[in-house]
């Protein structure tokens, strides 16, 4: 069944055809267009641009229900029993069906920026479960957050990274390790004679070890923040820490090097698929366009899998934007079958490749197959002189444990040397 684009994509095409035809008989029989035939092609390109910019606006509504997507909260028996997340399904809420945390008898709801205030400042009004929760969490290296604040920070900042937004999942870790099986080979099933021997074909497992590796994270907030700050407003503190840590899992997840203690990401990963542009790169143009992305989700859906999302640069999609069609100009359309993009300044555009040091790099997959193990905890140590002083800022460091696995390092496809 047509989508709206699909039929959008027909109408623009329809208009286009008519104002060529007009131009091309003009051309045939060398003559300037007559005043009725200018009036229709004008109109056809008015058809045109209108066509453009409700695909443009339907584009920006997909892109943005994928982001929400991300932020909803489920419904519902929504949390699966097995130890997997997917982006709608929060890290809160699998801790409390597992009774690692029991919600406020009230039904109130506990607040990570009141918690923090009242370790910092000593003043606990209103905060009387946060009070509760924080007795007996102070440790030699900083406090340990409880489990549901903790959780709470989490999902902010899973609703915050780009590979959660294509559709990563998350895996909560309880220990420092966890094992977790993974298909390698289905096998092939085979036709068989009336009583002639089967022919065995096994599925292969094997297994992939999560090990939780330690970021560190120094988060400075004002002293007015504290002071003027709604104490009902929530998550204002706690989306702080979030947007800080979500930078860094995006930029570990893509390109984490692998060697201890950070974890491996995609682009050192064996197994995946890198598709390179030219011993110096290359730059996109409207001969190339979206070609290199079409290709890398080919790639993907050849491998069986199915991709659902581009990770790449800023500057990658400006530069999309931008490219024109050769005779009238017009802002190059993206083709039917284009992924969504997502953009993050985690993916760098100074790569060295050959002569070339403005390199960038595209990353496409079924994203489903990147797995991210969280620690369910975190600790926060309150730096109490260090900037007050100078500042008058609080600071802390934050401490999250994380790693990356991938599930069929077969789903992802990295082009690297991308120019401009």
């Amino acid at each position: 069944m047509p989508t709206l684009i699909d039929e959008l994509r027909q109408r623009r095409a329809t208009a286009r055809e008519a104002s060529d035809a007009i131009l091309n008989r003009a051309a045939t029989e060398e003559r300037d267009l007559t005043a009725d035939e200018l009036r229709e092609y004008q109109v056809r390109v008015v058809e045109q641009r209108e066509a453009d910019d409700a695909i443009e606006a339907e584009r920006d509504r997909e892109v943005a229900e994928l982001r929400a997507a991300a932020t909803r909260r489920p419904t519902g028996p929504a949390v699966p029993h097995e130890p997997v997340l997917t982006r709608e399904q929060s890290v809160e809420a699998w801790c409390q069906q597992r009774g690692l945390f029991e919600p406020p008898a009230e039904g109130g709801r506990l607040s990570f920026d009141r918690y923090l205030r009242g370790l910092v400042t000593g003043r606990w009004d209103g905060a009387d479960h946060e009070r509760a929760l924080s007795e007996g969490t102070l440790t030699a290296g900083g406090h340990l957050v409880p489990t549901p604040l903790s959780a709470r920070v989490i999902d902010l900042a899973r609703n915050a990274t780009r590979v959660f937004q294509a559709g990563a999942v998350t895996v909560p870790m309880t220990a420092q390790t966890l094992r977790l099986a993974r298909l390698t080979g289905e096998g092939t099933p085979a036709w068989k004679a009336e009583n002639a021997a089967i022919t065995d074909a096994d599925m292969t497992f094997d297994s992939v070890t999560f090990t939780a590796r330690t970021l560190v994270r120094l988060v400075k907030l004002s002293v007015e923040l504290f002071d003027d700050s709604d104490p009902s407003a929530e998550d204002v503190i706690a989306r702080s820490f979030a947007a800080q840590v979500a930078l860094e899992l995006d930029r570990v997840a893509l390109r984490g090097t692998g060697t201890a203690p950070e974890p491996r990401g995609v682009l050192n990963t064996s197994g995946i698929t890198t598709t390179t542009h030219g011993a110096n790169g290359s730059t996109i143009t409207t001969t190339s366009a979206y070609d290199w992305h079409l290709d890398a989700a080919g790639v993907v859906r050849g491998n069986n899998f199915m991709p659902n999302a581009h990770i790449q640069a800023p500057r990658t999609s400006v530069s999309l934007s931008k490219l024109r069609e050769a005779t009238t100009s017009a802002y190059l359309a993206p083709p039917p079958a284009l992924l969504p993009m997502l953009t993050t300044k985690q993916v760098p555009i100074n790569l060295t490749v050959g002569t070339s040091t403005d390199c960038s790099e595209i990353y496409t997959a079924d994203w489903s197959n990147l797995m991210v193990g969280i620690r369910t905890d975190f600790q926060l140590l309150f730096l109490r002189e260090r900037f007050l002083a100078d500042n008058l800022q609080y600071a802390f460091l934050a401490f999250l444990r994380a790693d990356i696995q991938l599930a069929q390092p077969s789903a992802f496809v990295v082009d690297t040397g991308v120019r401009g």
